[in-house]
């Protein structure tokens, strides 16, 4: 389905990654990388240059509001597509995403079918060189 796109997942926790990671590459045909924590997910943002990213906003060290930025305002990244993925939502996250350039905000667990949407509406949209 989604045979040669590529996806990072970023998220500390090891659990969701790995099964999350089974799911888009045996289930759905991505080309999988993960990090699991915000400065290796910047590292293998750069290296593997995703056609999206889900991205979780609590981790230790860089949080993903400050890896969102940083992938912002890096030209070689600022136009991937960004999935925030949060399991304790907070009033305003949807804004917040949308200013730091994030395109949804999904809770975990993620559902699957949520998911395969937007992944189909915007895999492809990040300009690569």
């Amino acid at each position: 389905m989604f045979k040669n796109k590529r996806v990072l997942i970023v998220d500390d926790e090891r659990d969701l990654t790995g099964a999350l990671a089974l799911r888009l590459s045996a289930g759905w045909g991505f080309i999988v990388a993960v990090a699991h924590d915000g400065a290796e997910g910047l590292r293998k943002a750069a290296v593997f240059r995703p056609d999206i990213i889900l991205l979780d906003i609590a981790m230790p060290g860089i949080d993903g509001w400050e890896m969102c930025r940083r992938l912002r305002d890096d030209p070689n990244t600022r136009n991937i597509p960004l999935i925030i993925m949060t399991a304790w939502p907070e009033k305003g996250y949807e804004q917040r995403a949308s200013q730091e350039g994030a395109i949804k905000v999904v809770l975990k667990p993620i559902d699957d079918q949520a998911l395969l949407v937007l992944l189909r509406d915007h895999v492809g949209t990040a300009m690569r060189r």
